[in-house]
């Protein structure tokens, strides 16, 4: 698609302006009381990478193999290399407060986010199954694999995969009824 041309239909404006709108509800309490305020591309890039801090905690324990995880899933993060230019420029549709963080303040501090909701899950969970819902809406292809879907699902299960506790029956089933909550399976 040649940037210059582009030209939202004005059902993707309605859309995309719902999703965020719903995605910005999901995540308010996370983003207020950490002061993490994001942009649509920042907003993006942390849902992108919070099903693996729905993985983690599904023990409802964070361990230190699990941490040592999220530092090598989140060593690289960086919204400008996570969003291109073209879906930096159809999230612009969206509105997004004024006061967001730079990128390089985002970059700096989103693993410690991710492992600070890992540990705290309980507490902001339905707010990210509603946020992650919401931006599968946005999702033009689910099959493909390079879908939301699939990399979602791919999140959950390179974490189980890797870190199975004690109950591994019991984590297992607690990802699938992630999954089926997000709308993945």
């Amino acid at each position: 698609m040649d940037a210059t041309t582009f030209t939202p239909t004005p059902e993707e404006r309605t859309l995309l302006t719902l999703v965020f709108k719903e995605i910005r509800e999901g995540l308010a309490d996370f983003m207020n009381e950490r002061d993490f305020k994001m942009s649509n591309p920042q907003i993006f890039t942390f849902l992108t990478y919070a099903p693996v801090c729905l993985a983690i905690a599904s023990d409802r324990e964070v361990d230190e193999a699990e941490i040592r995880i999220l530092s090598k899933i989140t060593e690289n993060i960086d919204v400008n290399k996570a969003v291109s230019i073209e879906l930096m420029e159809l999230m612009a549709i969206a509105p997004e407060p004024g006061e967001v963080m730079l990128n390089e303040e985002f970059n700096m501090r989103v693993d410690a986010e991710l492992l600070y909701l890992s540990r705290n899950i309980d507490k902001y969970e339905e707010g990210i199954i509603s946020a992650l819902k919401s931006l599968l809406k946005i999702d033009k292809d689910p099959k493909s694999p390079a879908s939301l879907h699939s990399t979602f699902a791919k999140w959950f299960d390179y974490v189980v995969e890797r870190n199975a506790g004690r109950n591994k029956e019991e984590e297992l089933a607690k990802v699938k009824a992630y999954k089926e909550k997000i709308g993945l399976i």
